[in-house]
Protein backbone atom coordinates (compact mmCIF):
# COMPACT_ATOMS: atom_id res chain seq x y z
CA UNK A 1 0.00 0.00 0.00
CA UNK A 2 1.70 3.38 -0.69
CA UNK A 3 1.16 6.17 1.46
CA UNK A 4 1.35 9.54 0.82
CA UNK A 5 2.25 12.76 2.40
CA UNK A 6 1.76 16.72 1.84
CA UNK A 7 3.61 18.86 3.43
CA UNK A 8 3.19 22.64 4.21
CA UNK A 9 6.67 24.41 4.20
CA UNK A 10 6.38 27.63 6.25
CA UNK A 11 10.14 28.45 6.28
CA UNK A 12 13.29 27.23 3.71
CA UNK A 13 13.69 23.25 3.76
CA UNK A 14 17.24 22.29 4.70
CA UNK A 15 18.94 19.17 3.09
CA UNK A 16 18.39 17.43 6.58
CA UNK A 17 14.37 18.05 5.73
CA UNK A 18 14.89 15.61 2.50
CA UNK A 19 17.61 13.39 4.21
CA UNK A 20 15.28 13.09 7.36
CA UNK A 21 12.80 11.94 4.74
CA UNK A 22 14.48 10.02 3.12
CA UNK A 23 15.72 7.81 5.91
CA UNK A 24 12.34 7.05 6.98
CA UNK A 25 11.66 5.59 3.75
CA UNK A 26 9.89 8.53 1.74
CA UNK A 27 10.61 8.92 -2.01
CA UNK A 28 10.22 12.30 -3.19
CA UNK A 29 7.12 12.74 -5.26
CA UNK A 30 6.78 16.08 -6.64
CA UNK A 31 8.07 19.82 -5.34
CA UNK A 32 5.66 22.49 -5.77
CA UNK A 33 7.09 26.06 -5.46
CA UNK A 34 4.65 29.44 -5.59
CA UNK A 35 5.64 33.01 -5.80
CA UNK A 36 4.16 36.47 -5.60
CA UNK A 37 3.43 38.19 -8.63
CA UNK A 38 2.12 41.75 -9.31
CA UNK A 39 -1.12 41.89 -10.76
CA UNK A 40 -1.82 44.59 -13.51
CA UNK A 41 -3.82 47.14 -12.68
CA UNK A 42 -5.82 46.71 -16.08
CA UNK A 43 -8.26 44.32 -16.65
CA UNK A 44 -6.53 41.37 -18.92
CA UNK A 45 -8.26 38.41 -19.86
CA UNK A 46 -6.96 35.29 -18.51
CA UNK A 47 -4.13 33.62 -21.05
CA UNK A 48 -6.60 31.22 -22.88
CA UNK A 49 -6.21 27.74 -21.55
CA UNK A 50 -6.55 24.79 -24.58
CA UNK A 51 -6.91 21.00 -23.35
CA UNK A 52 -6.05 18.24 -26.00
CA UNK A 53 -8.94 17.47 -28.67
CA UNK A 54 -11.37 15.35 -26.82
CA UNK A 55 -10.73 16.25 -23.39
CA UNK A 56 -12.40 19.74 -21.81
CA UNK A 57 -10.95 21.82 -18.80
CA UNK A 58 -13.91 21.21 -16.03
CA UNK A 59 -15.77 23.61 -14.60
CA UNK A 60 -13.62 23.22 -11.39
CA UNK A 61 -10.98 24.35 -13.48
CA UNK A 62 -8.50 21.88 -11.66
CA UNK A 63 -9.13 18.63 -13.96
CA UNK A 64 -9.63 17.66 -17.09
CA UNK A 65 -12.67 15.40 -18.47
CA UNK A 66 -13.79 14.67 -21.87
CA UNK A 67 -15.78 16.02 -24.08
CA UNK A 68 -18.39 14.48 -26.10
CA UNK A 69 -18.58 16.40 -29.04
CA UNK A 70 -14.78 15.52 -29.57
CA UNK A 71 -15.10 12.20 -28.56
CA UNK A 72 -17.93 11.85 -31.45
CA UNK A 73 -15.65 13.19 -33.96
CA UNK A 74 -12.92 11.23 -33.22
CA UNK A 75 -15.01 7.77 -32.95
CA UNK A 76 -16.24 8.93 -36.17
CA UNK A 77 -12.58 9.05 -37.57
CA UNK A 78 -11.60 5.74 -35.70
CA UNK A 79 -14.71 3.85 -37.36
CA UNK A 80 -14.14 5.43 -40.88
CA UNK A 81 -10.06 4.53 -40.50
CA UNK A 82 -11.14 0.71 -39.94
CA UNK A 83 -13.17 0.81 -42.88
CA UNK A 84 -9.96 2.38 -44.72
CA UNK A 85 -11.86 5.34 -46.24
CA UNK A 86 -8.89 8.38 -46.72
CA UNK A 87 -8.39 11.92 -45.00
CA UNK A 88 -10.55 13.49 -47.10
CA UNK A 89 -13.14 11.31 -47.76
CA UNK A 90 -13.60 11.65 -43.64
CA UNK A 91 -13.18 15.43 -43.69
CA UNK A 92 -16.24 15.61 -46.34
CA UNK A 93 -18.44 12.85 -44.02
CA UNK A 94 -17.54 15.07 -41.11
CA UNK A 95 -18.91 17.80 -42.79
CA UNK A 96 -21.82 16.14 -43.77
CA UNK A 97 -22.26 14.59 -40.31
CA UNK A 98 -22.32 17.91 -39.43
CA UNK A 99 -19.41 18.32 -36.99
CA UNK A 100 -17.21 21.17 -36.88
CA UNK A 101 -13.73 21.49 -35.65
CA UNK A 102 -13.25 23.55 -32.32
CA UNK A 103 -12.91 26.96 -34.21
CA UNK A 104 -16.68 26.12 -35.53
CA UNK A 105 -15.41 25.71 -39.36
CA UNK A 106 -15.65 22.69 -41.79
CA UNK A 107 -13.50 20.10 -41.59
CA UNK A 108 -10.49 19.60 -44.01
CA UNK A 109 -8.32 16.99 -45.19
CA UNK A 110 -5.11 19.09 -43.05
CA UNK A 111 -7.52 19.43 -39.63
CA UNK A 112 -8.33 15.50 -39.94
CA UNK A 113 -4.40 14.90 -40.52
CA UNK A 114 -3.73 16.85 -37.37
CA UNK A 115 -5.87 15.30 -35.15
CA UNK A 116 -4.44 11.56 -35.93
CA UNK A 117 -1.39 11.93 -33.25
CA UNK A 118 -4.38 12.70 -31.02
CA UNK A 119 -6.38 9.83 -32.10
CA UNK A 120 -3.35 7.74 -31.88
CA UNK A 121 -2.87 8.88 -28.36
CA UNK A 122 -6.64 8.27 -27.20
CA UNK A 123 -7.34 4.88 -29.46
CA UNK A 124 -6.22 2.26 -26.87
CA UNK A 125 -9.41 3.69 -24.98
CA UNK A 126 -11.67 4.64 -27.34
CA UNK A 127 -11.12 0.92 -28.44
CA UNK A 128 -12.45 -0.31 -25.10
CA UNK A 129 -15.42 2.01 -24.65
CA UNK A 130 -18.70 1.10 -25.19
CA UNK A 131 -19.32 3.10 -28.07
CA UNK A 132 -16.77 1.67 -30.12
CA UNK A 133 -18.26 -2.39 -28.80
CA UNK A 134 -21.83 -0.47 -30.77
CA UNK A 135 -19.87 1.06 -33.58
CA UNK A 136 -17.68 -2.13 -34.23
CA UNK A 137 -20.88 -4.41 -34.21
CA UNK A 138 -22.89 -1.90 -36.92
CA UNK A 139 -19.74 -1.63 -39.20
CA UNK A 140 -19.80 -5.86 -38.93
CA UNK A 141 -23.64 -5.73 -39.82
CA UNK A 142 -23.31 -3.24 -42.98
CA UNK A 143 -20.26 -4.91 -44.29
CA UNK A 144 -21.71 -8.01 -43.94
CA UNK A 145 -25.17 -6.98 -46.08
Amino acid sequence: MLRHLRDTVQHPVSLDYFQERLSAGWKLKAVEWEREVEVPTETTAPPEQTAPYGLEIAPDAQRLRQNPHEIGVLMTILELIVVEKGVSYIAEELNVRGFKTREGTPWTSPAVFNLLPRLIDLGPDLLKSNDWRTRRGQLHSSQAG
